[in-house]
């Protein structure tokens, strides 16, 4: 049956198959003799201002294309500078309060292997979505370190917050994993402040934080009692 379908079995039916598609602009050449100057001028403004939408369509689904990362569906780095930039804008006219959560997993992918790594992020990328709320925003920014940001809210809700991640991740289970998977996640929290003359000033200092709680884990990791 398919093969019949694809490949016409009388002369007519092959006629039929080669009928060239109609030419959706067609419409605007057809009596393009009986148009006077002006009709046409303003039937050619037309065919360029549906052009410029549908070219203005494939830019933005390429732009928004652009902005994700491939293997967690979240945000990348680019997105994730873009919407600080802005938000960082919005607080300097409005004052609301931004705040910014780091979370890195590198330590749980070093004990667990290469093998494990691409399972691992993007059952880290399915626990943010899972667990944030839907005005907070995430991303993933490097290799193993992913970032929130948290519209609206003060560093005290966002450490709520970056405790409520943690907990989510200690207890979320991996795809194809035996048995729920416990993520070590280190965390550095921050939010813009009145001095702050730009959007970097939090990621430095959110970074700081953050490399203050790898070495907290690590010192941890060394003194832990064996199992």
């Amino acid at each position: 049956m398919a093969c019949r379908a694809a490949f016409p079995s009388s002369e007519k039916e092959s006629s039929v198959s080669q009928r060239p598609s109609p030419n959706p602009s067609a419409h605007w050449l057809a009596d393009i003799d009986s148009l006077d100057r002006d009709d046409l001028i303003e039937r050619l403004r037309s065919l360029a201002a549906e052009l410029d939408r549908v070219e203005g369509r494939e830019h933005a689904r390429a732009g928004q294309q652009v902005l994700i990362d491939d293997l967690t569906g979240l945000g990348n780095r680019r997105d994730f500078v873009r919407q600080l930039d802005t938000l960082f804008s919005q607080h300097r006219r409005n004052d609301l309060p931004v705040s910014l959560i780091l979370l890195d997993i590198v330590q749980y992918i070093n004990h667990h292997g290469p093998s494990a790594e691409d399972r691992v992020l993007r059952a880290f990328g399915d626990c943010l979505r899972e667990t944030l709320r839907g005005m907070d925003m995430s991303f993933r920014i490097a290799d193993h370190e992913f970032a929130v940001i948290l519209p609206d809210t003060p560093v005290a809700g966002a450490s709520a917050v970056a405790d409520k991640l943690r907990l989510a991740a200690a207890y979320f289970l991996v795809e194809d994993a035996e048995a729920s998977t416990r993520f070590d996640v280190s965390v550095g929290v921050d939010a813009f402040r009145e001095e702050d003359e730009d959007a970097d000033a939090i990621v430095q200092r959110a970074y700081q934080a953050l490399d203050e709680s790898r070495a907290a884990q690590a010192d941890w990791g060394e003194t832990a009692p064996e199992k």
